[in-house]
């Protein structure tokens, strides 16, 4: 069993995540196809935010702590193909996160 370490960095996180693909043989699948892959989490997701905030909810709406659950997953599976990305390039994420973010704080935004 691949374990994620408590307090775990992203460097930890982008391991773990080239573990799991190495365990379920993940690993063949090429950048291409890891962003579409990504894309149709990204599809997911947002439909996963309709039903969070019940805008064109089929039937009755979702219960919130369902709904939030699912959003939940969603994300991790969104996060999952970002790590799994950025391996492939790789791309240490936690120094281009806080380079870009750092950058963001001079920019101005109108």
């Amino acid at each position: 069993m691949i374990k994620l370490p408590e307090g775990a960095t992203m460097k930890d996180y982008q391991s773990y995540i080239h573990e799991l693909e190495t365990l379920h043989g993940w690993l063949k699948v090429d950048l291409v196809h890891n962003c579409f892959l990504m894309g149709e989490e990204m599809g997911e997701l947002f439909k996963a935010v309709r039903r969070y905030n019940k805008l064109f909810d089929e039937g009755a709406g979702t219960p919130t702590e369902e709904a939030r659950a699912n959003l939940a997953e969603e994300l991790v599976d969104v996060f999952n193909y970002l790590l799994a990305i950025s391996n492939r390039v790789g791309v240490d994420l936690e120094k281009a996160f806080r380079e870009k973010n750092e950058r963001n704080q001079q920019r101005k935004w109108s």
